[in-house]
């Protein structure tokens, strides 16, 4: 198909500004540059667009102006930003031409040794012709992911509804751009417009980088968030739900909407949207179709078309093997014995049983484990942001590179947190709940939890940080610090759901999977099982009795 590529004259012309900076960092993906990122804003030291090229790092200045020539000052920017970023190339790209006072400002660098070239209109609207048609980033799909995208994209065209439901670390973005991809290319969306949304700014604007990857040149992207309203809607629109809902009445027909995260279509703000777009096509992804409310999001997309869990990506090798660690050494047995055929309420257990893991003895542990399995990264959930920055220090006392990353941090601050992270100037990160939707670190070997949630949803979202295969790992390790009997009773329930019985938990120490079949008891489990997450209120919980046979020969939990 012959198209306008998406970024074009009229583009340069009506911005807004923020769409200019995102079409220069596409033009870059488009042509080959890794680690393309957008760090425009309030501390980003004269830089807008980063992006590394046959290993040169090359910092961009973005200038959009309506009238008249562009500022100088984002030459002296962007020469400030070279030492600062210690770049390679450095460029200021404009919306209209440089004028005599930026190009003197040019020489001026030139006269100190620092070169810094000027990206023009002209410039960047033949780069943008020349551009192939798709990046060389694009990804090509497992066998499931293309049998996912033709029945989901069947389902839309045949029902107008879809669902996919693929385990974190199996591509269902991948999935979800390549099915926009394919109903642009079929020419099936009417009007010609996507919405594509997600619950925050972050899921967004990662949701719109990574379809870049994805597809082809002539397809325009545009952004719907707090002040940035699009100049025109042809192509694919991320918004936030909450900005979809302040603008309803002001937007257009879509012939498509997409949800990404889709089991949040049970809230207000999500129906009120697709009540709005009730005539258009309708789909959604994820990876945890469960609510603790009660709605099935069946309702509204339809039965999953494709559905695969986390126990069959293991099997097929498409998630990385899980050594998972139960350390509940701190639990009075003999008082489990003595009572297990009684009832208790989950309150009662733990204030007989349970003791909060110190600190100290987690992060020594984790130093332990660390070193022993030679292990290159680590995600730790903690209790509450204020725990994730107390245990960040913490672990630096025991020789760790470790930084928290919390919502009270600045976009900035967690954006350059992330970066040292991804790079290896980090061992770990801290948080609370920041990485349960939408981070990819495939890199990532070993997941800590440090705090147990109720939720199965975000338990499986957070597992699967660690899930996501990579040529640099062959396992994910994984210490679950029990804080709550309810953690003890799920793998409990695990073996029920599997084996029909209950196997001789050996004490003390430390709970282990030592192989497949029984690292993936719990992940087996976490496909089918619910009750002991989403149960509301304080259960009344029917311990087993620990009187079984000795393990079988597969292996379990000792």
């Amino acid at each position: 198909m012959t198209a306008e590529p998406f970024l074009h004259t009229q583009r340069l012309l009506k911005g807004p500004w923020q769409a200019f900076e995102r079409d220069v960092a596409r033009l870059l993906v488009c042509n080959g540059f890794e680690d393309v990122r957008l760090i425009g804003g309030s501390g980003d030291a004269g830089a807008d667009v980063l992006g590394v090229k046959n290993s040169e790092l090359w910092v961009i200045q973005c200038k959009f102006t309506t009238g008249g020539y562009p500022s100088p000052a984002a030459v002296d920017q962007v020469g400030e930003a070279a030492r600062y970023y210690q770049a390679d190339r450095l460029y200021v790209a404009t919306s209209r031409r440089a004028g005599p006072a930026m190009q003197a400002s040019v020489r001026r660098w030139a006269a100190l040794g620092i070169e810094i070239g000027i990206l023009e209109p002209a410039t960047l609207l033949e780069m943008a012709r020349r551009s192939p048609e798709y990046p060389p980033s694009r990804r090509d799909l497992r066998d499931y992911q293309l049998e996912a995208v033709d029945r989901f994209v069947g389902s839309l065209r045949e029902t107008g509804r879809g669902q996919v439901v693929l385990a974190t670390g199996l591509g269902k973005t991948v999935v979800l751009a390549e099915s926009i991809a394919q109903l642009f290319r079929d020419e099936a969306i009417p009007g010609g417009r996507a919405l594509v949304l997600a619950g925050t700014r972050e899921l967004v604007d990662q949701l719109q980088r990574a379809f870049w990857d994805q597809l082809p040149k002539w397809v325009p992207t545009h952004r719907l968030i707090g002040g940035e309203f699009p100049s025109e809607w042809n192509g694919i629109t991320f918004a936030t739900v909450q900005s979809a809902v302040s603008r309803l009445d002001d937007l257009p027909d879509f012939g498509v909407v997409m949800i990404d995260e889709a089991h949040h279509v049970g809230s207000d703000t999500f129906r009120r949207v697709t009540d709005k777009m009730a005539e258009a096509m309708i789909g959604g992804v994820t990876a945890t179709p469960w609510r603790g409310d009660g709605y099935d999001i069946d309702h509204l997309l339809g039965p999953p078309v494709v559905r695969i869990g986390i126990a069959e990506g293991l099997r097929r090798g498409f998630l990385c093997e899980a050594d998972y660690r139960l350390l509940a050494d701190n639990i009075d047995w003999s008082f489990v014995r003595s009572h297990s055929r009684n009832s208790y309420s989950i309150t009662q257990l733990n204030k007989l049983l349970l003791l909060p893991t110190r600190d100290e003895e987690a992060a020594r542990a984790i130093r332990d484990t660390f070193d022993k399995e030679v292990r290159r990264s680590a995600i730790i959930f903690c209790s509450s942001v204020t725990h994730a920055k107390s245990f960040a220090a913490m672990l630096r006392l025991f020789g760790f590179r470790a930084e928290p990353i919390t919502g009270d941090m600045t976009p900035r601050e967690r954006d350059r947190t992330m970066a040292a992270f991804r790079k290896g100037s980090l061992d770990i990160v801290t948080t609370r709940d920041l990485f349960n939707e939408g981070v990819d670190v495939p890199d990532v070997d070993m997941i800590v939890f440090m705090r147990v949630t109720h939720s199965r949803r975000i338990f499986v979202q957070q597992l699967g940080r660690g899930l996501r295969i990579s040529p640099r790992k062959k396992k994910v390790v994984v210490l679950d610090f029990v804080s709550d009997l309810r953690r003890l009773a799920e793998v409990v329930e695990l073996e029920k759901a599997v084996r029909g019985d209950v196997e001789r938990l050996r004490l003390p120490g430390v709970i282990q999977f030592r192989d497949e079949g029984a690292g993936s008891f719990m992940l087996d489990w976490m496909k089918d099982q619910a009750d002991l997450f989403t149960r509301e209120g304080d259960p009344t919980l029917e311990l087993p009795a620990f009187d079984f046979p000795a393990p079988h020969t597969r292996g379990g939990i000792q």
